[in-house]
């Protein structure tokens, strides 16, 4: 019964042959678990439904804080951010279904969209569109 409901989609969870890598880089403290459920499940799911790609993966990125504790060890390091993978078919479009989406998802300030040489920044009111990578070694 359900199937006819699923007629067209399975074509659209296989990962895309051309694409282009991104990353969504979303500032805080957010354990890999909440990454996923948060973000990565329903950026995937729109990426694949719109024919832009898909999102599987990601990562964190930690700091040393150069704190030590009392006996001269140093501290956990602590989370700058998350990453989500993004392979793209279309990088325009996939950036524009993005900036829609990670907003409602409850994307902070400070969110980037990067691919090449350019992000896209999020500052919690608007995107900054196109600008040079603030953030390199990811």
């Amino acid at each position: 019964m359900i199937e006819r409901f699923l007629h067209g989609l399975s074509e659209k969870m296989e990962d895309p042959d051309d694409c282009s890598y991104m990353t969504v880089v979303i500032p805080g403290d957010i354990d890999p678990l909440q990454r996923h459920y948060r973000f990565s499940v329903y950026v995937d799911a729109e990426l694949r439904l719109a024919g832009l790609g898909c999102s599987m993966g990601g990562g964190t990125l930690f700091y040393d804080t150069g704190d030590e504790d009392d006996a001269g060890s140093a501290e956990e390091e602590e989370i700058a951010f998350c990453v989500l993978d993004v392979d793209a078919t279309d990088i325009d479009r996939a950036r524009a279904l993005l900036r829609t989406h990670l907003p409602e998802l409850g994307a902070p300030a400070g969110t980037l969209v990067q691919w090449e040489d350019r992000e896209d920044r999020y500052d919690g009111a608007r995107w900054h569109l196109a600008e040079p990578r603030s953030i390199d070694d990811i």
